[in-house]
């Protein structure tokens, strides 16, 4: 249902997901840096018009990410 999936695992425990993508610019293994473009938003996956799902993890668990976000 999520499409195209990038998985980031931070060294805190935390997972980032972003999901729906139509181009992934990293690869299974990099290490990448904040700023860093690491996809392309699309229409892959259970959507009906090109989106982003976005959702953070603790583990494997999903948490509500605005109390982690800077400058929300």
């Amino acid at each position: 249902g999520y499409g195209k999936l990038v998985l980031i695992r931070h060294a805190n425990g935390f997972v980032s997901a972003y999901a729906n993508n139509q181009d992934i610019m990293v690869k299974r293994g990099d290490n990448v840096k904040r700023g860093q473009v690491i996809a392309k938003s699309g229409q892959t996956g259970n959507v009906a018009s090109p989106q982003l799902h976005f959702e953070l993890r603790k583990g494997s668990t999903p948490v509500d990410p605005t109390q982690y976000l800077a400058g929300l």
